[in-house]
């Protein structure tokens, strides 16, 4: 994780996360929904595709809410590498806040090994972010990203478990609410008290 202070509203937030995963579905499958912009976009809370320019890439829009502040970033996202034949996926992306007050910027790297009973995924995303969300801070910031993240595998997961996933996509394509991320620091910090002192540490 790395904080690096400029000068006035110019602050710069990146942080880094990685995750070993196990799905429960074929690995060709898994693959053919990770290089599909539309099946990703709809695990991606508060995600939105907005146009596709070719295989390769494609625009969105992200919006997170801190407290009162409610940043929507608008972008473009490509994937760089492709490999089919070693399953491996990495993806870049940049956007600007729409109000003009700061910008994002995503490097994930992904690659799919096939186990005899499932399908395993290690996953590395880097997320920069500028502006007024990376003003609350990098601890608030890193709890945010990486229940994100986790809420992403959920999502993909899930979707893969359904029937006829393909056809379902454009249905979960319904205008996208922004990530409340105070809402996910609390779930993460009371998941971490129940850790430390069980079940008692319930919100009220």
């Amino acid at each position: 994780m790395r904080e690096i202070e400029f000068s006035g509203q110019n602050k710069k937030m990146e942080v880094t996360a990685e995750k070993n995963f196990q799905l429960n579905a074929d690995i060709n499958a898994i693959w053919k929904a990770l290089t599909n912009p539309e099946i990703i976009v709809v695990c991606i809370p508060g995600a939105q595709l907005t146009e596709t320019i070719d295989e390769d890439h494609f625009k969105g829009k992200v919006s997170v809410k801190i407290g009162p502040v409610i940043a929507n970033f608008r972008g473009e996202v490509e994937f760089s590498k492709r490999d089919s034949s070693t399953y491996e996926l990495v993806m870049m992306g940049k956007g600007a806040d729409i109000n003009g007050k700061g910008g994002a910027a995503m490097n994930m790297g992904l690659t799919l090994n096939e186990l005899e009973t499932c399908t395993e995924a290690y996953c590395k995303m880097t997320v920069s972010i500028t502006g007024r969300i990376a003003q609350f801070g990098s601890r608030m910031f890193e709890a945010v990203n990486n229940k994100l993240f986790e809420q992403f595998i959920n999502n993909f997961s899930n979707l893969l478990e359904q029937e006829n996933w393909e056809e379902k996509t454009t249905e979960l394509h319904a205008e996208s609410e922004p990530v409340k991320a105070t809402s996910l620091v609390g779930s993460v910090i009371v998941s971490k008290l129940k850790r430390k002192f069980g079940n008692k540490a319930e919100t009220g």
